[in-house]
């Protein structure tokens, strides 16, 4: 929809936020309410609750949260190219909101917490198509994990790198500080994952294949420095198979995990080639100093 919308509205008493969800088609109640709550919905030019009840006659103008960002995307670029750029999301940030009206509604990401596609979207980068879907993304990361990602500018780069990581062409480099000490320095994790029973994902006789490769790079004080190797890409697949293994990451609250300041995991390498022109490329995200500091203070160096 446009940023701006204006309707008389015509008919018998109705909840102002039912009326609104009605005119705004695929945007949750919840949603709409938030934007009634923040002042993006006004009745006759004033700020009224998400119950009001409009009557006959009254105009309802509706405006979309412009763009803003407190995130400076020039600051987690790492390269920039013609048809990708590639940056370091930060740990405790989402990739995307929750609630996937964003992709039809892209301007609806200014309207909860900051997250990488709204930082993207407040100042894209040169050259960036704003209307490819799901505005660039070929691969996520979960909130709590930082790292490498790459980002496309142009449809045809994503739906090819999207290509690229359903063949499992992209190699992924992860670091994690695991609780307890891993016995084998090399090793493979071949469990499959799947949704049991409440929604946890777990490692599951009837879940599909996931594979990890690990090397133990550090063990010390009753835990391991770890690097994983994922050769699929299913959702937790890294804390889920190394909880199954009976090392679950510092910080993992959903998989019982020690107490940390967040999960220590890193995307730390991508590697892949280019999609159109077949060169070689690997990004590197160096280890952030959270995670530094959480590795010096669990083995008392």
């Amino acid at each position: 929809m446009a940023d701006k919308k204006t309707i008389v509205f015509e008919g018998y008493s109705k909840r102002l936020d039912i009326f609104v969800a009605d005119e705004l088609e695929n945007l949750s109640r919840s949603l709409v309410q938030k934007l009634i709550k923040d002042g993006h919905v006004t009745v006759n030019g004033k700020k009224v609750k998400p119950s009001w009840p409009l009557t006959a006659g009254e105009t309802v103008e509706i405006t979309l949260p412009q763009a803003h960002s407190h995130t400076q995307l020039k600051d987690l670029i790492i390269h920039d190219g013609n048809d990708f750029f590639a940056l370091i999301k930060p740990a405790g940030m989402l990739v995307h909101p929750q609630s996937p009206v964003w992709e039809e509604h892209p301007q609806t990401v200014f309207s909860s917490e900051e997250t990488l596609v709204s930082v993207i979207l407040a100042s894209p980068p040169q050259g960036f198509d704003v209307t490819m879907p799901r505005a660039g993304l070929v691969h996520r990361l979960d909130r709590e994990t930082s790292g490498v990602m790459i980002v496309a500018k142009t449809q045809e780069f994503q739906a090819e790198m999207i290509a690229q990581f359903a063949a499992r062409e992209v190699h992924k480099t992860y670091h994690a500080i695991a609780c307890g000490l891993v016995p084998d320095d090399t090793g493979t994790i071949d469990v499959p994952i799947g949704r049991v029973a409440g929604g946890k994902i777990k490692a599951s006789d009837v879940g599909r294949e996931a594979v990890t490769d690990y090397k133990v790079l550090e063990r010390k004080n009753g835990f391991t420095y770890i690097e994983l190797y994922p050769r699929t890409g299913r959702t937790n697949q890294l804390r889920v198979h190394l909880n199954w293994l009976g090392y679950p990451v510092l910080g993992d609250w959903l998989y019982e995990g020690a107490t940390a300041e967040r999960l220590m995991l890193h995307a730390r390498r991508i590697e892949f080639a280019h999609p159109l022109t077949d060169k070689k490329l690997m990004f590197e995200a160096p280890v952030p100093p959270d995670f530094l500091d959480a590795w010096e203070r669990v083995t008392g160096k």
